[in-house]
């Protein structure tokens, strides 16, 4: 293999450079681009006749000039129908999907009723998916797919599942034998932190170099982003934060079979004589202000607190993201958390919020930025995505 010399990595780098301005200016021209990443006009001129012949690059027609006069510019943008990336979301009873252009913009998405809990079941209703999606208008079609798994992750497959049976089946090998376009596994907090990472902004303020994404539901799991970087721990098992043990009561328990969504709507299912409670009806309960409800979800507020608490005297992030189905739906509840935690007496200024989508949207929008990243080989760099 022949080594890259130095010039052919500083050509990369550039091009990258480039690249990744242009994905993030909108409307924009060569010479803005140029003045933006502080390179000569002719080696930015010569990165963009490369891009504008791989389809990246749409022109857009003459632009006005500016203040001072001069020519008007040429304007171009990140051509966003290049193709397009799907992200699936492998949930305990439902396969969600999203289709979206490489810029995040959403194209078609729908949520899927599983009919069995194998992942063999799982890959039959993506090849279905797949089979029946066509180009959308794009130049290249599908170009990535991106699988978010409530489960740990290492080296693009999944170490096992508390709600699918994997049954030695390797799910990634299925879906290569179908596409061959890039494939991407990753844990559902992790995709849920990365996309508040992508997607989200805030006016007058810096973008957040460190956070944490504490994900609720059917258990609980954190995903934690260092330095604009997420961070996967030994074979991917950092954030499995569920499996922390607590003693109550005189046995030990993990942490998510008394805290998770799922474990407190079980325990109000009980109290009602019923099998399990769906998130509507759990609202609808705390809406009723029933005794028992509001004294359980009491404790679990307490319990969500600490647990933000010590998750922030390790990391000591920036923010902290909560994701739940049904805490998302009371906003009272957040301050209620907050005040809580604030009474424990945190050392830092840390925020704690509510994530603007539910969790699986978010994780959706973690994946399509994920893979759209690896395609357009800018997996490092700073992007800003549209919903």
């Amino acid at each position: 293999m022949t080594k890259k010399t130095d010039q052919d990595v500083m050509r990369e780098n550039n091009k990258k450079l480039v690249l990744k301005t242009l994905f993030n200016a909108g409307q924009t021209s060569r010479s803005s681009i140029a003045s933006a990443v502080h390179l000569q006009k002719s080696t930015v001129s010569s990165i963009i006749l490369e891009l504008h012949e791989d389809g990246l690059i749409e022109e857009l027609g003459i632009g006005e000039a500016s203040n001072a006069g001069g020519r008007r510019p040429n304007l171009i943008q990140f051509n966003y129908r290049y193709g397009y990336v799907l992200a699936f979301d492998m949930g305990a009873r439902h396969l969600r999907y999203s289709v979206n252009y490489m810029n995040g913009e959403v194209i078609q998405k729908e949520s899927l009723r599983l009919t069995g809990h194998s992942i063999k079941d799982v890959f039959q209703m993506m090849q279905q998916v797949i089979s029946g999606l066509p180009a959308f208008d794009t130049m290249n079609g599908l170009l990535g797919i991106a699988v978010s798994a409530h489960a740990p992750v290492h080296e693009n497959e999944i170490r096992y599942s508390p709600f699918l049976e994997l049954d030695s089946f390797s799910l990634l090998e299925a879906l290569q034998e179908i596409v061959d376009v890039p494939i991407r596994f990753e844990n559902e907090a992790n995709l849920t932190a990365i996309s508040i990472r992508d997607f989200w902004y805030y006016s007058g303020e810096e973008s957040l170099s460190s956070l944490l994404a504490l994900n609720i539901h059917n258990g609980i799991g954190v995903g934690t982003i260092i330095n604009e970087q997420l961070y996967h721990g030994m074979q991917g098992l950092a954030g499995e934060i569920g499996r922390s043990v607590i003693y109550k009561d005189g046995q030990v328990y993990r942490l998510e079979e008394l805290y998770s969504e799922k474990a407190v709507m079980e325990k109000i299912a009980q109290q009602n004589g019923k099998q399990e409670l769906t998130v509507e009806e759990f609202v609808t309960l705390i809406k009723s202000k029933d005794s028992f409800v509001l004294t359980v979800v009491d404790e679990w507020v307490t319990a969500i607190a600490q647990i933000t608490y010590n998750l922030v005297q390790y990391g000591a992030p920036e923010a902290v993201f909560l994701s739940s189905r049904s805490l998302s739906q009371f906003p009272e509840l957040l301050n209620r958390i907050f005040e809580e935690y604030k009474a424990l007496n945190p050392l830092g200024e840390t925020r704690i919020e509510f994530t603007q989508h539910d969790i699986y949207e978010s994780s959706l929008l973690g994946g399509v930025a994920l893979i759209a990243r690896q395609v357009l080989g800018l997996e490092s760099q700073d992007l800003i995505f549209k919903k």
